[in-house]
């Protein structure tokens, strides 16, 4: 046993050890590489240490590989080992390590500030994080032999990350021009998507505050600087979305440059923080700047712990395991892998522009991504702020033994549309009925609310979304769990969040309002008062077969 354990502790010690390489200019494999992965330290442009992992493929003599540069999102670490510890729920470790079991480079390095890396952090800082990424580049392309080449003799190199790295590696997509597919998981468009109307999402804000400071050794430079602090309470500055602003895609794209690399977006259609709406804005930039881009659309990505949201694995960042598409469908790993595939390497084209996991075990590839087009008045409703909706969670019991209750006879569950809650429990105004078992909530809805109240106060706190009721159930679930703070009076004409949900036959459909919500637990209003809605609503309703993508020809 005591030889095993010194075993052991000597192969731990090798794996982390550091390797300094020589820098080398080889285009081919001189000699046969076998399969293996080491430890480096990358140095920065400001004299910080990036410790990162090399996973060298194995290469005959004569053969090159493509590159892929991969890092972690907020507070992440990079993998040390040739093998993901939550497999595919990891989809940035899980993707980089079916690369290099494939045949490629990857480099898989800490941001500065994490992990094994230096520095403090920065906040997407173009100086320093994605400036980083060049760094990575040139130091891999100095040091790595047999980088592929493409036709026009510029080197083989994507990029993938999730969360954090996702937007330093869209920012980087403008400044880089080595940089050839990138695949953002989870990333934003723009930042300011962390406080829509100006509200953070302020249990997020926590868990990153968190696990940020765990992860840094209680140092994590900007966050709690000004103005990003502000991000913290229930508002953000002025100050703080403007840089927000300006380290996001969204900027680059509002000044009409154009990125370098393809994309593929992979979003969640349950992420909290970084919807599913911030790919498609990303999608529709890079397209009108005549980039090939591409969107996965899975049920989840981000997601606060239960029971703010369902479980959907463990961590705060999974990812659905398979990718329904149409006629393909395929592990979200290859799906990844067959896009480097095609760019890096010119293999044949294998996902559609658009594809979207509408439940666990079902999806469509879609030509453009639907919009809601089926209007519903909201008559004036009341809702008692911040009580509807504080208690949900203690709820849970009641409504499933009630639903048991109401089984026992079929039939039973004929209530109209009258709209429930607004005290105890959050107001439901449901305005649809599902009548087929292939009706799907699939696109983005629209609201134009007026929200109003007896307080003579300005500020009236509500959080709308579309609530789904389903037959012979009590409880009204918030589809895609996506809802939208609107925090004082006034006229309300915007997009909600995007949506993937089946329906059932019996299901309702309509708007849900909250008067507070776990996601948004600082925003609420303190005192009690009476909010008023009324307006139009605009739902995004279809089935599969009128949005899919038809056969392409019959064989």
């Amino acid at each position: 046993m005591r030889l095993l354990l010194s075993a052991l502790a000597l192969l731990m010690i090798a794996g982390c050890s550091t390797t300094h390489l020589q820098t080398t200019s080889a285009s081919k494999a001189p000699t046969h590489l076998k399969a293996r992965h080491f430890q480096v330290k990358i140095p920065t442009s400001d004299g910080q240490q990036l410790a990162a992992t090399v996973f060298q493929p194995e290469l005959q003599p004569g053969r090159d590989a493509p590159l892929i540069i991969t890092t972690g999102g907020w507070g992440g670490s990079r993998a040390k080992h040739g093998f993901s510890l939550f497999g595919h729920g990891d989809l940035t470790k899980a993707s980089a390590i079916a690369a290099w079991k494939a045949g490629y480079w990857v480099v898989f390095y800490d941001q500065r500030g994490w992990g094994g890396s230096s520095g403090h952090v920065h906040m997407v800082a173009p100086k320093f994080e994605v400036a980083d990424v060049s760094r990575v580049i040139d130091w891999s392309l100095g040091h790595l032999p047999a980088v592929h080449r493409l036709n026009d003799g510029s080197p083989a190199i994507g990029m993938i990350g999730e969360s954090y790295g996702a937007g330093v590696m869209t920012v980087a997509a403008f400044r880089d021009k080595r940089i050839k597919a990138i695949v953002p998981l989870s990333g934003w468009y723009d930042l300011n998507s962390v406080a829509p109307n100006g509200q953070s999402r302020s249990a997020w804000s926590a868990l990153l505050l968190g696990s940020g400071a765990f992860s840094s050794g209680f140092d994590i430079g900007s966050m709690l600087a000004k103005p990003w602090r502000s991000a913290l309470a229930g508002s953000i500055s002025p100050q703080a979305k403007e840089l927000m602003y300006h380290r996001s895609p969204a900027w680059y794209c509002d000044q009409g440059k154009t990125p370098y690399p393809d994309a593929l977006f992979v979003q969640g259609f349950h992420d909290t923080i970084f919807p599913f709406s911030q790919a498609e804005r990303n999608q529709q930039c890079w397209q009108r700047q005549g980039r090939d881009a591409r969107v996965i659309g899975l049920q989840s990505t981000h997601n606060l712990p239960w029971p703010v949201q369902s479980g959907h694995g463990m961590g705060t960042h999974n990812a659905d395991k398979t990718l329904h598409c149409g006629d393909y469908e395929d592990s979200t790993t290859n799906a990844v892998l067959s896009f480097w595939n095609e760019k890096l390497r010119g293999e044949e084209r294998q996902l559609p522009d658009t594809c979207i996991n509408v439940s666990d075990d079902n999806g469509v590839a879609l030509k453009t991504f639907p919009t809601a087009s089926d209007e519903f008045g909201i008559p004036r409703s009341k809702v008692v702020i911040p009580l509807a909706g504080a208690f949900e969670w203690l709820m849970t019991g009641f409504d499933i033994g009630s639903d048991l209750f109401r089984g026992l006879w079929p039939g039973v569950d004929l209530r109209d549309l009258k709209p429930v809650g607004g005290i105890g429990r959050p107001k439901f105004i449901p305005v649809y009925v599902a009548r087929g078992d292939d009706e799907l909530l699939l696109g983005t809805p629209r609201i134009d609310l007026a929200l109003g109240g007896v307080s003579g106060k300005e500020k009236m706190p509500v959080f709308v979304g579309i609530g789904v009721q389903h037959a012979n159930h009590r409880r009204v679930k918030v589809a895609s769990e996506q809802l939208t703070p609107l925090p004082k009076k006034g006229i309300y004409r915007l997009q909600l969040q995007a949506l993937s949900q089946k329906l059932k036959p019996g299901d309702r459909v309509g708007l849900v309002v909250y008067g507070f919500t776990a996601q948004f637990p600082l925003n609420s209003a303190l005192l009690a008062r009476q909010a008023v809605v009324s307006g139009h609503l605009w739902l995004p309703l279809t089935r599969a077969e009128d949005v899919a993508m038809k056969d392409r020809a019959p064989k």
